[in-house]
């Protein structure tokens, strides 16, 4: 896929507190026209969404993180902004863990490891939604 088929000037905040992995997917995002801005926990990511002008268009999040997981990450934001666009990820997956995500608000589920592609992939259709 090339830049024209993405959204472009889209704020994308990316939660992840592996530094390699994080900075993979700022490339990634930047190299096709997103802004990012990156968190490394929840608790840093908590303040960067509340503070943050514009207001982000989408939540990229790892599950798994120090001092506050990706779930609460999520119940937080959605306790302030119930439109947040947000995309989980994790190692851990089971067979319903994906729907049980979706119940409680969270757009999508990528198990990890995935790839790019289907990671521009769901960002595009997440940001097409409403």
């Amino acid at each position: 896929m090339n830049k024209s088929q993405f959204i472009a000037g889209k704020w994308i905040l990316i939660v992840e507190d592996d530094p390699e992995i994080s900075e993979l997917l700022e490339i990634l995002l930047i190299s096709n026209g997103y802004n990012v801005v990156r968190a490394s926990d929840g608790n840093e990511a908590f303040e960067i969404y509340r503070s943050h002008s514009p207001k982000f268009d989408l939540v990229i999040s790892d599950l798994g993180l120090p001092s506050l997981g990706g779930l609460e990450l999520f119940q937080k934001i959605f306790s302030i902004d119930n439109s947040v666009k947000f995309i989980a990820s994790s190692g851990y997956n089971h067979k319903n863990f994906s729907e049980e995500l979706k119940i409680q608000g969270i757009r999508a589920f990528l198990p990890k490891p995935y790839h790019a592609e289907s990671l521009l992939q769901t960002i595009k259709k997440i940001l097409e939604e409403d």
